[in-house]
């Protein structure tokens, strides 16, 4: 269990508790914005936690770091820094457009790449049910050939997809591995209860809607 990156995203408000809906229209009692991480500081302590996983699974095996737009774009950025200045690392970031630009670069990514050969991670917030990640891929492929080694998220939401877990059903398609920093589960059995900048955030009302979800969309009970 990663302490530190659990109370990281609590004290930055990237974790928050509520009603909301995931973009795949599940009514979800919590939610993780990483666009709360808008300073040079949570910036960087994002992008080593990112850099520390990256590093931790493959090494030094990747070119380049890609971020889907939109909060993909400065957590690539961040992550590169983050591989350069805690890991002596230095790799190369990219981005997509969600419009191509019709004047100048009319390049629909920013930054190095994609070319043939090119080994990229992919970096994004969460996973829900893989849908925008399959989305990126396809885009990825259509103007490269590039490998790419793996997809590192902040989290793993823990849900079923079509039928089992959406993680699995992703990789299972698409042949890349997703690799995440935490779990869901793991989150909020760390700050059940638990005190952070004196305050508990997870008390026994928003962990039992915590299970509830789960027992309706968690990948356990599929």
């Amino acid at each position: 269990m990663n302490k530190k990156f659990i109370e990281f995203l609590v004290r930055n408000e990237v974790l928050r508790f509520g009603d909301f809906t995931t973009k795949s229209g599940r009514k979800t009692p919590y939610f993780i914005n990483m666009g709360m991480i808008n300073s040079g500081k949570s910036s960087y302590e994002l992008g080593v936690f990112f850099a520390q996983k990256i590093s931790k699974i493959l090494g030094d095996d990747f070119d380049t770091v890609y971020g889907p737009a939109y909060k993909g774009i400065p957590l690539a950025v961040s992550v590169s820094i983050g591989l350069y200045r805690k890991l002596k690392l230095e790799r190369s970031w990219l981005f997509d457009r969600k419009e191509v630009k019709e004047h100048g670069d009319k390049s629909a990514f920013v930054g190095d790449g994609p070319r043939e050969g090119q080994r990229l991670v992919m970096v994004d917030d969460v996973m829900t049910t893989g849908g925008t990640k399959e989305e990126a891929i396809a885009k990825l492929k259509a103007a490269a050939n590039v490998q790419l080694k793996g997809i590192f998220i902040g989290v793993d939401r823990e849900e079923k997809g079509k039928e089992k877990n959406a993680i699995k059903e992703f990789e299972e398609l698409t042949g890349v591995k997703v690799h995440a920093i935490e779990k869901a589960s793991s989150i909020f059995k760390y700050l059940h209860n638990r005190e952070i900048n004196g305050k508990v955030h997870v008390n026994d009302e928003i962990f039992a809607a915590f299970k509830e979800y789960q027992k309706q969309y968690g990948a356990r009970y599929v």
